[in-house]
């Protein structure tokens, strides 16, 4: 009776353990986002004003009015990091998104593979079909890899292992990554992976994957919207 009682405590505290660990990461995440959110709001309330005046300044240049369109796309494009987050996870389960050049690609033993985009915080899994499903994980990463279990293992900059199942779902407890780095396990891949995205959309939404274009784009726009105008002034 005595080692029953013991077994059941033992049990009780590891649930507990876990369950403690689930709720602090997730607060943690909740008040990520508030203050992301915060920030996101008074960006777009500084920069939409600004495009507001141009926009009205602008009442008789129609170039000048593209450009201003084009630059706000490319602007929000390259702010996606910070509004990424906020859009609840069961929107873009299913959708996918460009993949970050430079990502890391981790196998599971399956052979399914797993793309992770850092700027983004997003995992996409790609099957022998191609895309299958992606998942958020919420936190500036570093490196990650793959469990011999087959758990996607992520690094975050401060040191902490996340590790999450093939279906995007946070498996506690959450480990250092210094500790855990070294167990990583490598297997072959049997998936359609592409270089940015399957889907056309994705692909020809360039300033949405290269932070660098997108700001090129909406320089050289101005410049034309510019050049233009002063064309018509003469």
């Amino acid at each position: 009776m005595l080692r029953l009682n013991l077994s059941w405590h033992g049990f009780s505290f590891a649930t507990m353990t876990k369950s403690v660990s689930v709720r602090t990461g997730h607060a943690q995440r909740v008040g990520s986002s508030m203050v992301l959110a915060i920030f996101f709001v008074v960006f777009c309330a500084i920069f939409g004003t600004r495009i507001y005046r141009e926009w009205h300044a602008a009442s008789n240049s129609a170039p000048k009015r593209i450009a201003i369109c084009i630059g706000a796309i490319c602007m929000f494009a390259f702010a996606e990091p910070m509004w990424i987050g906020l859009v609840p996870p069961a929107m873009l389960e299913h959708v996918e998104l460009p993949n970050a050049p430079g990502g890391d690609r981790v196998t599971a033993p399956d052979g399914r593979v797993f793309v992770v985009s850092y700027p983004i915080a997003r995992v996409q899994r790609y099957g022998p079909g191609g895309f299958e499903m992606g998942f958020m994980y919420g936190a500036k990463a570093s490196s990650a890899g793959m469990s011999s279990s087959g758990a996607i293992l992520i690094c975050t900059v401060s040191h902490a292992l996340l590790s999450y199942s093939a279906d995007g779902i946070e498996l506690p407890p959450r480990g250092s990554c210094p500790d855990r780095a070294k167990t990583w396990s490598f297997y072959l891949g049997h998936a359609q992976v592409p270089s940015i995205a399957f889907s056309w959309i994705a692909l020809l939404a360039v300033p949405f994957w290269h932070p660098l274009a997108a700001w090129s784009i909406a320089v050289l726009t101005g410049l034309l919207a510019w050049s233009i105008e002063r064309e018509a002034v003469r």
